[in-house]
């Protein structure tokens, strides 16, 4: 709602209007009049409704603050944190865990630094919803905050995080209101994304390697994420030389202090290996998870398996290409085991086109090379060979001949080679330790899980979480946290759109209805001795949308008296 005033012959009148979004359009409409701002009079009393006086407070950003403030308390954010957190010295002070869910809430829709965080927070009404003064929400307080999850202790060199306590609970509490059917087990996908540094002094900033294959000081991110409903578990910190097939045990020993009933880990195949396969088994959980063509083993079972190209055997079909799978039981990682090995066809082709292509360019370049160098010395031609060669040594037979008439270099393509690369040609092989899954489940449940790489995506491209700039290793850790925290937002958010609408949900639809929220504003008009808050900017469609997630009470307009 909105008060205008409209000045007409010396005098000033109030009329209320109601904002609405039209097609995309802010429109305003005519309610009521209101009646005239500066009519006096000793003999007329003005009924009840009449306004004798009216006051207006500045707006604040409401609409997704407050949604997202609301799940927080669902989640149990401030409980949690501040229960373990505070537990042993007791809360004195501001609450780090209303700090920190603000913070959180701020990395969901409007990431900003500690810097900036102060000026931000009091455009909003989030310390309306904490029940704070704006000018509690400071720098420092924001640091101090930190520092109650993960601490450093200078005089023993040692650094307490309460993160993974905390994760811990926090999924339990997620878990208990949101239970899984009776028949269905956790499956969990865990994997582990770089993150970039800003600056060199951080001890977990180190130079290694990451997709782009360039060295740089950067962090590394794990994390083990609910299939079901995209719901974090855990989160670990590693230093930036550290190659995820390294933190396994450290995962399976957290999973073994969480009490979780064992499911199904599914991880990429860079964390394979037969002790990890071991470990897993002992723990009693399944595994699904690729093994990498670099294996003797993998080629092996690769090379001898044929896939019927049948609609028994068709997996899926997708823009990607048309997928065919087979499962068979092989020897692997010291027992016989259930694999499957899947074919993308359209990759199969794409594979064998790249490769003939390439070995065309090196013949027409070593047949050029033999006119143009027959007049080199033997050494100066093979140095050239060898490069024009490069990684497909292994498909070409070169030789040089001592110079005299006819071509100096005789080649030619290793026929029987390249029949045995075609065998594997756009082919991949999974373990399953779960013998109950046919090669279709086991292929889907495997290739599903790249909704992880959405998780890292919406950290990285959302929330802006890289590049770190904190240089404490304790700070640094604090920080990643919080992130996880406003990362359960939207998860959770995105979770209540898919189920109200039955369809499967994308960050997309999630982060255009923050978008759409954060234009509501919350106002305070003062008629006489009334207090009237309002909600500017509400659109029918967003008023549809809470309904629709049973959150339509958030929004609604309030009245009070002041003497």
């Amino acid at each position: 709602m909105a008060i205008k005033r409209r000045k007409r012959g010396g005098h000033v009148y109030l009329e209320e209007y109601k904002t609405t979004r039209e097609e995309g359009k802010v429109v305003s409409k005519f309610v009521r009049y209101i009646g005239r701002e500066d009519a006096k009079s000793d003999t007329y009393k003005p009924r009840k409704k009449v306004i004798d006086r009216l006051d207006l407070s500045r707006s604040y950003r409401a609409g997704d603050v407050q949604l997202l403030w609301s799940i927080a308390e669902d989640l149990g954010f401030i409980q949690i944190i501040d229960g373990i957190c505070c537990s042993d010295s007791g809360l004195n002070g501001v609450s780090p865990g209303k700090l920190l869910t603000v913070w959180a809430i701020n990395r969901a829709i409007d990431p900003d630094s500690a810097t900036m965080l102060e000026r931000w927070v009091q455009t909003t009404d989030l310390p309306h919803l904490a029940g704070l003064p704006a000018d509690v929400f400071t720098k420092d307080a924001f640091l101090f905050a930190l520092d109650f999850v993960c601490k450093e202790d200078k005089t023993a060199a040692s650094i307490t995080d309460l993160s993974s306590r905390i994760d811990d609970a926090l999924y339990h509490r997620w878990r208990k209101s949101h239970p899984l059917p009776a028949d269905e087990k956790e499956t969990l996908a865990y994997d582990l994304t770089t993150l970039l540094f800003f600056g060199v002094s951080c001890p977990l900033a180190e130079l290694g390697y990451n997709p782009d294959r360039i060295r740089r000081r950067q962090a590394n991110l794990a994390i083990l994420v609910s299939k079901r409903d995209r719901y974090p578990l855990s989160h670990f910190v590693y230093n930036g030389s550290r190659h995820s097939i390294s933190t396994v045990k450290n995962l399976l020993n957290r999973l073994s202090k969480m009490a979780i009933e064992p499911g199904t880990l599914i991880w990429d195949r860079g964390n394979v290996s037969k002790k990890h396969v071991q470990m897993v088994d002992e723990s009693g959980w399944k595994l699904i998870c690729g093994v990498p063509k670099t294996s003797k083993e993998a080629k092996e079972i690769i090379g001898k398996t044929k896939i019927p190209i049948s609609p028994d055997s068709l997996v899926r079909s997708s823009h990607a290409g048309h997928i065919y799978a087979i499962k068979t039981e092989n020897e692997l990682f010291g027992k016989e085991r259930s694999t499957i090995v899947y074919a993308n066809r359209e990759r199969s082709v794409k594979d064998a086109d790249a490769r003939n292509e390439a070995l065309s360019v090196i013949g027409e370049s070593l047949n050029e090379l033999s006119q143009t160098g027959k007049d080199w010395s033997e050494k100066r031609l093979h140095d050239r060979i060898k490069n024009i060669v490069g990684q497909w040594s292994g498909f070409i037979d070169a030789s040089v001949r001592r110079k005299k008439d006819g071509p100096r270099i005789e080649w030619s393509y290793d026929r029987q080679r390249l029949r045995s690369a075609e065998k594997y040609d756009g082919k991949w092989l999974i373990l399953s330790t779960d013998y109950s899954l046919n090669a279709n489940n086991a292929v889907n449940m495997y290739l599903e899980k790249d909704f992880i790489e959405k998780v890292f995506r919406v950290l990285k491209t959302h929330e802006e979480v890289e590049p770190v700039r904190h240089r404490l290793e304790h700070r640094v850790k604090a920080y990643l946290f919080v992130c996880m925290l406003a990362y359960r937002l939207l998860a959770v958010l995105q979770w209540k759109l898919k189920e109200a609408s039955g369809k499967e949900g994308s960050w997309e639809s999630a982060d255009m209805f923050l978008r759409d929220l954060a234009v509501v504003q919350r106002v305070e008009v003062r008629f006489g001795n009334e207090v009237k808050t309002w909600y500017l900017n509400m659109t029918d469609s967003v008023s549809a949308r809470l309904k629709e997630i049973g959150m339509s009470a958030l929004f609604k307009e309030e009245t009070r008296l002041v003497g």
